[in-house]
């Protein structure tokens, strides 16, 4: 026997026999009956299976449509084969080759299967195409901005770099539906200018919906949404305080800037007319430039520029004293304002400035006005309110006169409770001008108005006879 098992051949013959056993083993179905073995093929259904295009001429035409879009094979292969293949490794396309603008039924072709694959069948076996001619059109970009800066602040008028208008690429139908490009950009509580240098475009019909592939050139745009608190150019007004050291007067403030940029909420800016700032003469001694800070009016946010330089000059002072007249303003109705003291109608008033400004200075530069609102009849000391040439400072005080009020004529003659009984007009005095008639005519008194003292003022003596009057 061992010599026998050793034999070449009869190790072949049993390799063999050995083999059959193994094969029956594997096979072998115990549902079925003793004499049959199962089948080493089986089929697949590969479903939902994207349709490729192949051939399309695609700088010149567009798929319009491809209907339908997804196919299904049935395949057959071993069960080995089958389950090694992945989905990915089955084909489906439709050549477009030759294919200009229409609509075509064109048959679908299945790529290369897998290695001991078959192909059954592939259903639809056909599909409807319909080609497009592309085109393009120049339209002009618009900035649509969503949401709201942060409170007070405002959108400035958006700005596109290099340019807003761009190239729409189509097909025909499509580009004639187009009615606009926009960019949207993101302004939800910004501060500062936002600017995105790549913002991309959305194409939208006539009625506002999106048209889908598009082809925009450029492809992005460099856009810049200002984003600024409001703001309004007002005059800039240098005024002083304090005194310059004994000795000295001031001769001229010059700045090289007359107006500033006031930023603040809308609703408060129209309040604001000018900004004014003050040189500290105390902290002066000599010619020179001096840096202003510039501070926001209340309940406003900044000011631009935020500093200026102005130059001061001094010079030497002289003391000059003037009689100026004094204004009566603002007596209440039915009443008349006299000047008890000082009598004519005059004060003393020294006021301190340069030898250039002192020399031509007169009487009539100066306002003296005694301001009568809300005072009752009878006799009252009021302070005199003076109003001075720029660079001229009062020496003393404002002085205080004694004004007396007393009742019309035209308010004593009215009935109580009744309108007053047309008295004649008087005849005027000597002493009394036109100013006295037109108040008796029933208009209110004119004796404390600016106007008539204004007027006298400016002649010097006039304001002497409208005391006088009173």
């Amino acid at each position: 026997m061992d010599r026998w098992l050793s034999h070449p051949t009869a190790l072949k013959i049993l390799s063999i026999v050995i083999g059959v056993l193994l094969w029956a083993v594997v096979h072998f179905d115990p549902e079925s009956t003793p004499n049959t073995v199962t089948s080493t093929t089986e089929t697949k259904s590969v479903d939902m299976l994207r349709i490729q295009t192949e051939g399309l001429d695609e700088s010149a035409y567009a798929l319009k449509v491809l209907e339908p879009s997804v196919a299904k094979l049935m395949v057959r292969g071993s069960r080995s084969a089958l389950a090694f293949a992945e989905d990915g490794d089955y084909t489906v396309s439709v050549n477009l080759s030759g294919k200009g603008p229409g609509s075509y039924t064109i048959p679908l072709t299945v790529g290369k299967l897998p290695r001991g694959i078959e192909l059954l069948n592939v259903s639809p076996s056909m599909v409807e195409v319909i080609i497009d001619r592309l085109e393009s059109g120049m339209f002009d970009a618009g900035v649509v901005t969503q949401g709201k800066p942060a409170e007070g602040y405002e959108l400035g008028a958006p700005v596109i770099r290099p340019g807003s208008t761009v190239q729409v690429t189509l097909p025909a139908q499509d580009l004639a539906r187009v009615g606009s490009v926009k960019v949207f950009v993101n302004v939800e509580g910004e501060t500062e200018t936002v600017r995105d240098k790549k913002a991309r475009m959305i194409v939208f019909d006539k009625s506002g919906n999106e048209i889908q592939g598009a082809v925009i050139a450029p492809a992005t745009l460099d856009v810049e949404v200002p984003i600024t608190m409001p703001g309004k150019a007002v005059p800039l007004q240098i005024g002083t305080r304090g005194s310059l050291p004994a000795g000295l007067s001031l001769e001229a403030i010059d700045s090289d800037v007359s107006e500033v940029t006031v930023y603040g909420e809308r609703s408060l800016l129209d309040s604001v007319n000018l900004l004014a700032a003050d040189v500290d003469l105390s902290q002066i001694r000599a010619t020179g430039d001096v840096e202003l800070e510039l501070l926001p009016p209340e309940g406003m946010k900044a000011v631009e520029p935020s500093k200026v330089k102005v130059r001061v000059t001094l010079a030497s002072s002289d003391v000059k004293t003037l009689q100026v007249p004094i204004t009566l303003e603002n007596a209440g109705s039915g009443l008349d304002a006299a000047l008890e003291a000082p009598t004519g109608g005059t004060i003393g008033v020294r006021v301190r400035g340069t030898p250039d400004e002192l020399s031509g200075l007169t009487a009539g530069d100066i306002r003296a006005v005694a301001d009568l609102q809300d005072l009752k009849e009878g006799a009252h000391e009021v302070r005199l309110q003076l109003t001075l040439p720029n660079y001229v400072t009062a020496v003393d005080p404002a002085p205080t006169v004694t004004v007396r009020l007393t009742a019309s004529e035209a308010a004593m003659g009215r009935p109580e409770g009744g309108s007053a009984t047309p008295s004649p007009t008087p005849t005027p005095s000597p002493d009394r001008g036109q100013g006295e008639n037109d108040s008796s005519g029933g208009s209110g008194p004119s004796h404390g108005s600016g106007n008539e003292n204004d007027a006298g003022a400016g002649s010097g003596d006039g304001a002497d006879s409208g005391e006088g009057r009173r």
